[in-house]
């Protein structure tokens, strides 16, 4: 499966509103909490929203609202593939591809 995901420093993460309606989930201890690293779901539905590490925060640009321009800001377009070498299919539009993360594994 592919998923597309905005990779931010947590310092630049800032919710206005909703706080109450996230769900937390730590997948090592399977508990419920938001101990790190863990997923991030919403509580009334339970979509998947993002993963929050120690330090950065994993979003789905999917849910992101970008107002009425139908044009995705460059910022938020995909830059390369990760963890390539496990893919289900091939992808053929000449991003880089990395066996692992980006910059700390094998340019594939």
């Amino acid at each position: 499966p592919m998923q597309w995901a905005a990779i931010f420093h947590k310092h630049h993460v800032r919710f206005t509103a909703g706080l109450d309606l996230l769900h937390y989930y730590n997948s090592e201890q399977g508990v419920n909490e938001r101990i790190l690293p863990c997923k991030v779901s919403c509580s009334q539905c339970g979509s998947p929203i993002a993963d929050e590490g120690r330090r950065m925060w994993l979003a789905f640009p999917s849910l992101f609202d970008f107002g009425q321009d139908i044009e995705i800001p460059n910022s938020f377009k995909p830059t390369c593939h990760i963890f390539y070498g496990q893919r289900v299919t091939d992808i053929c539009d000449n991003l880089p591809k990395w066996s692992g993360h980006k910059n700390h594994s094998a340019r594939l």
